[in-house]
C-alpha cells in the first residue's frame, strides 16, 4: 500500500478571498475502549467515518486513557512503591509513586512498548480496505516529562528523574524509526506543558516557556533526524474533565514561539501543532479576542485547530473562521481537543462527521 504523503497549499496559491478545501482531518488517536482491542478494526473506524477527506496520519492508540495502563502497571516495577493508589477515574484519583530506598530506575522499566505495538499495528494495516492511499501510521508518543509528572506527582521529581524517561521514549522512537522510516510519524503528546503554564504566575512566564520549550526540543534533537513529528497540546480529558480552565491561547502561542526558535537554532524543522480550543465540558469560544494572540504565532507554524466539538458545531464553525482570520491564514487540519477515548461510540461518530464537514467549509480571510 503507497504512503500519502499530504501537502498543505503554499499561502502564495491561495488568492481568493474566500479559503476552501485546503484542510485535513487530524486524529488525536483513541477511541472508545469498545472499539478497542483489534488493531485493523480501529484504523478502519478513522478510515470509515472520514470518506472523502485527507488525514494527517492514521493512529491506533493502545490505551483508551492516553497512558492510564502504563501508570498502574508501575506499581510492578520494582524501583519504585506507591506513594497514593487510585483508580484513576479523574486527576484527583491517580496512582503516584516514588523510588525505593538504594533502588534506581531504568529506561527498561519505564517502557510504554510502543516498539512492539507499532510492529503489530504495520502487520495489520496490510488487512486494511480503502479506495484511497492510506496515511502514514501515527504513533503516540507522551512527552517524557509528562510521563515522569504523572508518575511522581510533583515537578522537582519529574526534573530529577526525567533521563530515564527521555531514554525510554527515545528507545521506542529509534526502533520504530529504524524498522518502518517514513510510513510513521511521531505525535509528542503533553497536556503538561500548559498545565504548568497555567500554575505559573505570569510574571515567571518567559523562564518557564523558555525551559518547557528546551525540554521538548532535546526530544526532537535526540530523535532520528530524519524522523516527521507533529505535537499535541492537550488540557487533558480524563473523566472528559479537563485538567485546568480554558482562558485564552496565550501560553499556547508563546509556547510555540519558543519552540520554534529552539528548534531553529539546532535546524531541525517545527512540526505542525495541534492547539486546543475547546475541552470536554467548554465549546469553543466563538469571542474574537480569545483567538487575538494567534495573530503572534509564527507564521510558518503550521496549525492543527483543536476546535471540533460535536455538541456545539455552529461554535466550532464561527471558531475555525476566527482562527483563520487572526493567522491570516488556513489551518493545516481540523480535529477535537483531545482523543476519543472518552466519547461514547455515538460522539465520536458525530465529532467525525463535524471534522469533515469543517474541512470544507468556507471561510472568509484577506486575499493574499
Amino acid at each position: 500500500m503507497s504512503t500519502l504523503v499530504f501537502s498543505h497549499p503554499s499561502h502564495n496559491q491561495l488568492d481568493a478571498t474566500t479559503r476552501e478545501d485546503v484542510r485535513a482531518v487530524h486524529f488525536i488517536g483513541s477511541l472508545p475502549a469498545v472499539l478497542t482491542g483489534d488493531h485493523r478494526q480501529m484504523m478502519q473506524w478513522f478510515l470509515d467515518h472520514t470518506p472523502d477527506t485527507a488525514l494527517t496520519g492514521l493512529p491506533c492508540d493502545p490505551d483508551p486513557r492516553w497512558i492510564i495502563n502504563w501508570l498502574d502497571g508501575l506499581a510492578a516495577v520494582d524501583a519504585l512503591e506507591p506513594v497514593r493508589t487510585g483508580q484513576s477515574a479523574d486527576y484527583d484519583d491517580m496512582p503516584t509513586y516514588r523510588l525505593k530506598r538504594g533502588h534506581w530506575l531504568e529506561s527498561e522499566d519505564l517502557s510504554l512498548g510502543r516498539a512492539a505495538h507499532t510492529d503489530a499495528v504495520m502487520t495489520a494495516r496490510d488487512q486494511l480496505h480503502d479506495d484511497r492511499d492510506f496515511p502514514p501510521h501515527q504513533v503516540s508518543i507522551p512527552n517524557p516529562y509528562d510521563l515522569a509528572l504523572f508518575t511522581f506527582g510533583s515537578p522537582g521529581a519529574a526534573v530529577t528523574h526525567l533521563p530515564a524517561f527521555r531514554q525510554a521514549v527515545l528507545d521506542d522512537v529509534h526502533t520504530i524509526h529504524r524498522q518502518h522510516g517514513s510510513q510513521v510519524v511521531f505525535q509528542l503528546e503533553t497536556p503538561a506543558v500548559l498545565a504548568t503554564l497555567d500554575r505559573t504566575p505570569r510574571p515567571l512566564w518567559p523562564a518557564a516557556v523558555r525551559a518547557l520549550a528546551k525540554q521538548v526540543a532535546r526530544v526532537f534533537a535526540d530523535g532520528p533526524r530524519e524522523a516527521t513529528w507533529r505535537i499535541h497540546l492537550c488540557h487533558g480529558d480524563l473523566g472528559h474533565q479537563p485538567l485546568f480552565a480554558l482562558t485564552d491561547l496565550v501560553p499556547a502561542v508563546q509556547f510555540l514561539n519558543s519552540l520554534h526558535k529552539q528548534l531553529q537554532r539546532l535546524r531541525i524543522p517545527m512540526p505542525p501543532a495541534h492547539i486546543p480550543m475547546c475541552t470536554g465540558t467548554q465549546a469553543p469560544p466563538t469571542d474574537p479576542r480569545f483567538y487575538r494572540s494567534l495573530r503572534h504565532l509564527r507564521h510558518d507554524i503550521d496549525v492543527i485547530a483543536g476546535l471540533v466539538d460535536e455538541t456545539h458545531p455552529t461554535d466550532s464553525r464561527t471558531a475555525l473562521g476566527l482562527v483563520e482570520t487572526e493567522l491570516d491564514r488556513p489551518v493545516l487540519a481540523v480535529a477535537a481537543a483531545c482523543g476519543h477515548g472518552r466519547r461514547t461510540v455515538p460522539a465520536a461518530a458525530a465529532n467525525a462527521a463535524l471534522a469533515c464537514e469543517l474541512t470544507h467549509h468556507t471561510t472568509d480571510t484577506p486575499a493574499h
